[in-house]
């Protein structure tokens, strides 16, 4: 049985009332942080706290001697830096936005669920404790900081200080009005520039110490196009965490949110940014043009919010560290206390992820579109195996959210399957673009490429790839990323059975495997990367168990392990194919990278030689890239990422170029082979149905 009682919709709530009421109500924003009147700064003394700061005063006299120009001169820059950089919050402007997303919320989703039992618990502890507020939610969408100030603003709490990137500044009109919602504005990069990044590090601790509204920053960096989560970034949470080794506020709360959407906006852009074409440029030109998404009521579906526990940042503080700081005031926090707390948010990210039917479809459809092509989903054979896939992801402490309350234990089985019926149906909805029945009741996966989309090789990230390979690899890439939110549970249970394998294999060489296995994928699943034997052990019994307790494996004597449940097995060992064949063919493009001609290589090369082999290994029916998400862009980017943490790929002094370890990647690559793996029989290159093979079958609907 399910309950979901602590979620409730917003949007429910606003179509009873009058929008303009609701926002023009009388409020006193509750304050995350409490401040005394003398420690509260406004924007103009935030901005005086930064000029005035030792630091951004040591960088201006620094630089002013080493051009060899006046210090008000690199005051004067100083200034436009922090006057661009710095949040103007304006409680009216915020008012009048929210009357306006507030009805372009209610046309373009059904529902937008949020546990308020938490919303609830946190504004009690936020009138009680004297600590700063960080919020992180996951990044899916540029819908993200919007929905977010809207449920803050829905629960009568101050809306956040935004950290926001600079293309949202240059966006006409647009920047500004942004900023009175409360967003600062940051680089994308700034390491080498000494003024700019002393002045945000001031800024930045001057908004933990001074402000009492709460942080809000996506730990991420970046959306994640993939819908799962992506590696942590560290340095605006180092820089947070600065001020609490200082001393300057008790502690910081950190509170992870997970946001779900059952379809964001940017779903399509996704699967082509994923394929190296570049996503369109931020501008107000461009928001204006994607208004075209009001067309279309409830088109986007539901969005489910889950507010994650607060995590004290305090408790990765050791005296050690307050006493080195202490000590010497340029004492930094160690790089291994930042990155515990960061992957502390992002696991809780993925234990909070509350799935929705769709993610499940998209799951099943990716397995019978590999393993039985003879035999596609119907509505009745889907009705079944959605039942068995809900239970078995509920084995591995996953929750899947319906919208609504939904019994599994009816008295009578045809309202049970009923039920599901339309649960199936009604998720099915949003979709109809990308998966739909079609007039013989069979599940199909519509042509979804188009080719002006490609307008220029010129800008292509990686290998541009054939209008055949695009034309089935957009829609299946579309379909693919909707099954990812699911791997926030199942990802190490895969690794598992791909350490098995499809024979019985000794319990020894299985965790062998499976270790390969999790150091290589740590990357693009945002697992830390450790080379600590007893934590990956920890890991590998828990799975373990988890496996046997649902009977999908047996164990002979303590000696051999073998699959037991073939179906859970196929589904567990077919969804991770596609990340081993990309990361074992970009090992395979760098051990054979011709020296002879250069001995460092760039990841623009990489890039393009790795996913053409990849295409050719899809167009021809290969092993070890038959899958077409082993195109994925961010997928061999990880791998590179993965490489050179692990020291494989050295950078070079000259930036950009890497330089090969082929010995280790010798080792790699024969273990990987080693795995012996199986691939499924059916080929998705035969799963897509064009527009014009369509057309007859809805005609005659």
């Amino acid at each position: 049985m399910e309950q979901y009682s602590e979620f409730v919709d917003l949007l429910s709530i606003r179509r009873r009332d009058c929008d303009i009421l609701w926002a023009s109500r009388p409020m006193d924003p509750l304050s995350p942080h409490k401040l005394p009147p003398e420690s509260k700064y406004s924007r103009n003394e935030m901005i005086q706290a930064v000029l005035n700061n030792e630091n951004v005063k040591l960088a201006i006299h620094s630089l002013a001697v080493v051009h060899q120009t006046g210090v008000k001169d690199v005051t004067k820059r100083a200034h436009v830096i922090i006057n661009k950089m710095a949040s103007k919050a304006h409680l009216a402007t915020v008012r009048w936005l929210g009357i306006i997303i507030t009805k372009v919320l209610k046309r373009i989703f059904l529902s937008i669920y949020i546990n308020e039992s938490a919303v609830y618990k946190m504004k009690k502890e936020m009138q009680i404790f004297q600590v700063q507020y960080v919020y992180a939610p996951t990044h899916r969408s540029y819908l993200d900081f919007v929905l977010l100030s809207y449920v803050l603003f829905s629960y009568n709490m101050a809306l956040p200080n935004i950290a926001s990137g600079m293309d949202f500044y240059q966006m006409y009109i647009i920047g500004e009005l942004l900023r009175k919602t409360g967003a600062f504005y940051m680089r994308r990069s700034f390491a080498n520039d000494l003024l700019y990044k002393r002045i945000f590090g001031a800024y930045v601790m001057s908004l933990v110490e001074h402000s009492d509204r709460a942080i809000e920053f996506f730990i991420e960096g970046t959306r994640s196009r993939s819908l799962k989560s992506i590696i942590p970034k560290f340095g605006l949470l180092s820089m947070i965490l600065e001020s609490l080794l200082d001393g300057s506020v008790p502690d910081i709360y950190f509170v992870p949110i997970s946001i779900n959407y059952e379809r964001p906006p940017e779903e399509l852009l996704f699967a082509y940014e994923l394929l190296g074409v570049p996503k369109p440029k931020e501008s107000t030109a461009s928001l204006l043009q994607s208004l075209s998404i009001l067309q279309k009521p409830y088109a986007y579906g539901s969005v489910v919010f889950n507010i994650g526990a607060p995590i004290p940042a305090g408790q990765f503080l050791r005296m050690e560290h307050r006493k080195a700081k202490v000590l010497s005031p340029y004492a930094k926090l160690p790089a291994t206390v930042t990155e515990k707390l960061a992957y502390s948010i992002i696991d809780s990210h993925k234990r909070n992820t509350i799935l929705v039917p769709f993610n499940l479809i998209a799951l099943l459809f990716n397995e019978r579109s590999q393993t039985c092509t003879d035999d596609p989903y119907t509505l009745d054979n889907l009705i079944s195996d959605y039942l068995w896939c809900k239970n078995l992801l509920q084995a591995f402490n996953a929750t899947v959210h319906t919208g609504r309350i939904l019994f599994l234990s009816f008295d009578r089985n045809d309202e049970v399957l009923h039920s599901v019926k339309q649960e199936i149906l009604n998720t099915l909805k949003p979709h109809e673009e990308l998966l739909m029945f079609d007039a013989l009741n069979i599940l199909r996966l519509k042509e979804r490429h188009r080719e002006t989309k490609l307008k220029s090789s010129t800008y292509v990230k990686g290998h541009t790839l054939s209008e055949r390979t695009m034309r089935i690899a957009v829609p299946v890439i579309n379909i693919s990323i909707y099954l990812n939110p699911t791997l926030a549970f199942l990802i190490k249970p895969a690794i598992v059975a791909v350490a098995i394998g499809m024979e019985n294999v000794e319990l020894a060489i299985a965790f062998k495997r499976y270790a390969l296995l999790r150091t290589l994928l740590s990357t693009e699943f945002a697992m830390p990367l450790t080379e600590d034997e007893s934590v990956i052990k920890s890991e590998w019994e828990e799975t373990l168990n988890l496996l046997l307790n649902r009977n999908c494996i047996s164990i002979d004597n303590n000696t051999y392990i073998e699959r037991k449940d073939i179906k859970a097995f196929s589904l567990l060992y077919n969804v991770i194919l596609p990340f081993v064949d990309t990361v074992y063919v970009t090992c395979l493009v760098l051990f054979e990278w011709d020296e002879s001609k250069s001995n460092y290589i760039t990841i623009q090369t990489i890039l393009v030689e790795t996913q053409r082999r990849i295409e050719e290994a899809f167009l021809e029916g290969r092993e070890w890239g038959q899958h077409p998400y082993s195109l994925s862009l961010d997928l061999i980017n990880t791998t590179v990422y993965n490489l050179l943490a692990q020291g494989i790929l050295v950078l070079h002094e000259k930036r950009s170029m890497y330089q090969i370890d082929k010995i280790q990647l010798a080792l790699i690559l024969a273990q990987l082979q080693n795995l012996s793996l199986k691939r499924p029989s059916g080929l998705y290159i035969n799963t897509v149905l064009s527009p014009a093979l369509l057309s007859p079958l809805l005609a005659k609907l």
